[in-house]
């Protein structure tokens, strides 16, 4: 009777652990995998209202310029009519309203660096993020019953951070070259 009590024991406790082990793991791929995709879409999101806010803010100095231009000659024409001024010699020292204004550039410049700042923070986030994961699919016991649970369901390689033409071309020939400004 004691053996087939510690008999059911063993297989009771061993019951608990396989379906402990199983359920644990996959509400961990659960989670995993929504973070990677919501990660992912925020870095979306980033790059994408970053672009947009340079580009607004890049349209300020253009319509800054025009402003000018337009309250230059308007001051020019209220001064001396629509035909100009018809005196001979004129001692004039002319003083036209507003010069551009080069701290537009300069919160143009910080908007851009703002925005690539936080994209390169949120994509070392991403991939420290997508790396646990691959490392838990990888362990013997955790990614065991994560591949019994049927992870990963996603496509992993689907999801890679964003580059540009010269690191990758720096990676591929092992060589960096300067930042050509103009």
């Amino acid at each position: 009777m004691k053996a087939v009590l510690a008999m059911l024991a063993v297989v009771g406790v061993a019951a608990v652990v396989i379906v402990g082990s199983y359920v644990s793991n996959y509400n961990y791929g659960n989670m995993a995998e929504n973070q990677v995709k919501a990660e992912y879409t925020n870095m979306e999101n980033i790059l994408a209202q970053g672009g947009l806010k340079v580009k607004e803010v890049a349209q300020v100095p253009g319509m800054y310029a025009d402003d000018l231009e337009r309250v230059a000659k308007a001051a020019i024409s209220a001064r001396y009519g629509s035909e100009g001024s018809k005196a001979a010699m004129q001692w004039i020292k002319e003083n036209y309203p507003g010069k551009m204004d080069p701290s537009l550039y300069k919160q143009i410049q910080q908007v851009i660096e703002s925005y690539r700042d936080k994209f390169q923070n949120e994509q070392t986030k991403f991939i420290d993020v997508k790396r646990s994961y691959e490392t838990n699919l990888g362990y013997f016991w955790k990614g065991f019953w994560l591949h019994v649970a049927g992870y990963p369901k996603i496509d992993l390689a689907k999801y890679v951070i964003i580059s540009s033409d010269d690191a990758q071309e720096a990676f591929k020939t092992g060589k960096d070259k300067a930042i050509k400004l103009r």
